[in-house]
C-alpha cells in the first residue's frame, strides 16, 4: 500500500513539473527574458533595447512594452494616426466614448504626434507568469480592435 501511494505521489510530482506555470519574481525581470519567451511563442520582435520592445503580434498588431523603472508593471501601448481631416473636438468625444466603453485601454491624444495612443499596464509588482503575460498581450490587441471599431466611418482614425 505505502508503496502504491509512493508512486502515485512521485508521478504527480513530475508531472506538476512538466504543466507548471513559473512565477516571475519582480526582481527577475529581463526585457530579454520577455523578448525571448515572445520569439519561442512565434511573435516578430521589431525593435528591443534595455527600456522597451516593439513587438508585432500574430494578429499584426505593433505594440510597444516598456518595462517600469520600479518593475512593477509592463506598459503595453499602440499608436495609431488621426485624419487630418478630424477636429479636435471629435477627437476628444472619440477619446472619451473609448475610454467609457473599454475601461481596460486608456486612449489618449497625442496632438502633436498626430496619433491616438492605446495603453495598458500589466502589472507585475507581485510576480507574473509567462503564460498570464502572453494572455493579457492578446487582450490588449483585442481591445484596441475593439476601440478601432468604435470609429466605424473611419473619419477619426486612419
Amino acid at each position: 500500500m505505502k508503496t502504491r501511494f509512493l508512486i502515485l505521489l512521485l508521478v504527480g510530482f513530475f508531472a506538476n513539473l512538466w504543466t507548471a506555470q513559473t512565477l516571475v519574481k519582480p526582481a527577475d525581470i529581463k526585457i530579454s527574458a520577455i523578448t525571448s519567451y515572445l520569439k519561442g511563442k512565434g511573435y516578430t520582435i521589431l525593435e528591443e533595447t534595455p527600456q522597451y520592445i516593439e513587438v508585432k503580434t500574430k494578429n499584426n498588431t505593433y505594440i510597444f512594452l516598456d518595462l517600469d523603472v520600479k518593475k512593477q508593471a509592463i506598459y503595453y501601448s499602440t499608436h495609431i494616426l488621426v485624419n487630418t481631416s478630424a477636429s479636435k473636438d471629435k477627437i476628444r468625444d472619440y477619446t472619451e466614448k473609448v475610454n467609457s466603453m473599454i475601461p481596460i485601454v486608456k486612449a489618449i491624444h497625442v496632438e502633436e504626434k498626430k496619433k491616438v495612443m492605446f495603453e495598458y499596464a500589466f502589472w507585475t509588482m507581485h510576480g507574473f507568469t509567462y503564460e498570464s503575460f502572453e494572455d493579457s498581450l492578446s487582450e490588449f490587441s483585442l481591445f484596441v480592435g475593439d476601440a478601432l471599431n468604435l470609429d466605424k466611418e473611419r473619419q477619426i482614425l486612419q
